[in-house]
């Protein structure tokens, strides 16, 4: 669509999704700007679009529309490793030729898709631009919404590991000059025509993107300076940025359910994925923070590590629950760089040896266990020694030693440099059938569909802040997670806590213990999604335990999923399909909770329910309830949630 305005000829065009529901408008009127409506009604109005560089070109401020093409595309894509097997990749694009007035004119571009669950657009460099080498040093998408609506904001954190507190538009912090404040995405904002989520998708070779805020109702983009000071993004054209996404869901619910940041992602660069194997994962000593049979009783807590004797007990357990991994944490080989270093940090003065384990420690012997009990190990590395000992010696190592992937620490950065060695990392990986976990990592953006050994990452503050301190994993913080950073992909939050308690009662301790009800933590495993579900307590608080049950040969990755019901800080109910059974899930926040499981999704014919439920008065919160009970499709499960409370079932045919 052509719209004059007086005194100049300006260009707009409108996008609309393939339901009608969403439609994303871009402008030239005054620069390059872009308005996303909801229902026929506005909800991000005029916002800025643009790109600077170092030589001073600017791209977006002085640009007009020369040219427009609209493609459409009806199709799916095949996702082995997430919430739904058939993911729909519905959508309407729009690519516009775009010229930046000046002495020097450019020609650059903006590619642009709505789909009924979002809208997003990416900026197109071709060699036509004549920016051959650039150096970027300055993004100015906004998102300016047009009322000063309620949100969570993720807290500034290097790691993405923080909170998404409720606040308002205009109260996300802007910072000071030179140094401004980074919000982690996503920004999720509720509106009157639904809820949106500010995310990014296709991070490759580019540096990661943040929000700040502007002290109004919006906020604008910012990315991470590269570590050797050299602006933003070093690259050449032809180059396209990250997609800039806005995931959209008319409900609570509908938003948790979204497949967005994964669809938009660059397909697999992995050719033969067979080897990827998802599971879940026994851990080792560090989490409860007391391993008996350390020699050294001082290290508990966070200096605590596993030792041969107890990593046999670990993989004895994964053996026994049918989990087809274990992990062997940190402090297991000699010159291991300090935990509070990351990847572009001062080289360790005694490189990390991969090749020396510490005594304690007896890798050989543990691979052989491992086997004979058909587990296999994963390694925890930092960062900064792979990139030491050289990042192809030290998989190749590894590899060659039988552990199926390894566990990759301390980033805090999404620097282009880091980006970079994520992607390097990742192919190199691939190349020696190794599974990766990145710890310490930023926010996902959709790099697990590129490369699917990319099993899971961390970017989420999980049940590990159960004992590190500040008393920061609330059952406010857990019940809004699926609403926020689990939206963008896989998240390594380790549940599986059984060492249980209520809020008001948590402490630090040892062994460790989590906030709210056991049967919450049994829920997180099918509410949280991750390929690889890392569960986190020891064998001799599982053993014999109520719930434990749940656990037992539990599927990481699902054919179908249906989220239920949900409401942001409050609940969420959602059910699963591994195979021909349904996990199903709930959990509430801070107050108890009656909610409502309406089973239609189910097939004809009768089911058996094993339920694993709270003692709805709170008085015991390692206390499970099971039961089991027939049901069909026309049955409502009931639903009585403790505070920090939660729900677990498991649905098999009954004949």
């Amino acid at each position: 669509m052509l719209a004059l305005t007086a005194g100049s000829r300006a260009a707009e065009h409108r996008l609309v999704a393939p339901g009608r529901g969403l439609a994303v408008i871009v402008s030239d009127a005054g620069g390059l700007h872009y308005r996303v409506e909801a229902g026929g009604r506005p909800v991000l109005t005029n916002s800025l679009l643009g790109l600077e560089f170092k030589d001073g070109t600017r791209l977006g401020p002085a640009a007009v529309i020369r040219k427009a093409a609209t493609k459409r595309h009806n199709g799916t894509w095949t996702n082995p490793f997430g919430n739904r097997r058939i993911v729909p990749d519905r959508w309407r694009e729009l690519r516009l030729t775009l010229e930046e007035r000046g002495p020097r004119p450019r020609t650059f571009g903006l590619i642009v898709r709505a789909y009924d669950g979002g809208v997003a657009f990416r900026y197109d460099l071709p060699e036509a631009s004549g920016l051959g080498q650039f150096v970027l040093t300055n993004e100015l998408t906004e998102f300016r919404f047009v009322d000063d609506y309620r949100c969570w904001a993720g807290r500034e954190s290097a790691s993405a590991e923080c909170q998404y507190p409720e606040t308002r538009l205009s109260a996300i912090p802007a910072g000071r000059p030179g140094r401004p404040y980074r919000s982690v995405l996503p920004l999720l904002v509720e509106t009157p025509q639904g809820y949106f989520a500010i995310a990014e998708s296709d991070l490759l070779d580019w540096s990661g993107m943040s929000l700040v805020g502007t002290g109004e109702p919006a906020v604008r983009a910012v990315l991470d300076r590269r570590t050797d000071g050299n602006g933003l993004v070093v690259s050449e054209t032809p180059r396209v940025s990250p997609w800039r996404a806005l995931i959209f869901g008319r409900t609570a619910a509908e938003l948790a359910d979204s497949d967005l940041i994964a669809t938009l992602a660059t397909p697999s660069r992995v050719k033969d994925i067979s080897w990827i194997q998802p599971g879940a994962c026994a851990w080792d000593a560090w989490w409860t923070g007391l391993n008996p049979h350390d020699p050294d009783p001082r290290r508990r807590n966070v200096e605590a590590r596993g030792t041969t004797p107890s990593h046999k007990e670990y993989i004895d357990l994964a053996a026994e629950m049918g989990w087809p991994y274990q992990l062997v944490d940190w402090r297991w080989y000699h010159g291991m760089t300090s935990y509070d270093k990351s990847l572009h940090s001062t080289p360790n003065p005694v490189r990390g040896d991969f090749r020396r384990p510490v005594p304690e420690v007896n890798i050989p012997e543990l691979i052989q266990y491992a086997k004979s009990k058909n587990v296999r190990l994963l390694i925890w590395a930092h960062s900064l020694d792979v990139e030491t000992f050289g990042m192809e010696a030290a998989l190749a190592y590894l590899a060659e030693q039988g552990f199926a992937g390894v566990k990759i620490d301390f980033f805090n950065s999404q620097s282009q440099e880091t980006v970079q060695w994520c992607e390097r990392l990742l192919e190199t990986a691939a190349r020696h059938r190794l599974l990766i976990n990145f710890h310490g990592m930023y926010k996902p953006t959709g790099l697990a569909r590129t490369y699917p050994n990319f099993i899971t990452q961390e970017g989420v503050l999980g049940n590990e802040y159960n004992k590190l301190g500040g008393n920061q994993c609330t059952p406010l913080h857990t019940i809004t997670l699926p609403f926020t950073r689990a939206l963008l992909g896989p998240m390594d939050f380790t549940p599986g806590g059984f060492v249980n308690r209520a809020p008001k009662d948590f402490r630090i301790s040892v062994p460790a213990a989590v906030m709210g009800t056991r049967a919450r933590q049994l829920a997180m495993t099918v509410i949280y999604p991750s390929p690889l579900q890392v569960l986190c307590d020891s064998p001799q608080n599982y053993r014999g335990q109520a719930g434990l049950e749940f656990l037992r040969n539990l599927p990481t990755v699902w054919d179908e999923s249906v989220v239920l019901s949900g409401e942001v800080g409050r609940s969420i109910v959602l059910a699963r399909r591994s195979g021909d059974r349904w996990y199903v899930a709930a959990m509430n926040g801070d107050d108890a909770a009656q909610l409502e499981m309406p089973l239609k999704f189910l097939g004809r014919g009768r089911w058996t329910l094993r339920s694993f439920r709270d003692k709805p008065d709170g008085s015991d919160y390692a206390a499970v309830i099971e039961a089991e009970e027939d049901v069909n499709s026309k049955s409502t499960l009931s639903l009585s949630l403790a505070p920090a409370g939660g729900f677990a079932g498991i649905l098999r045919k009954a004949d």
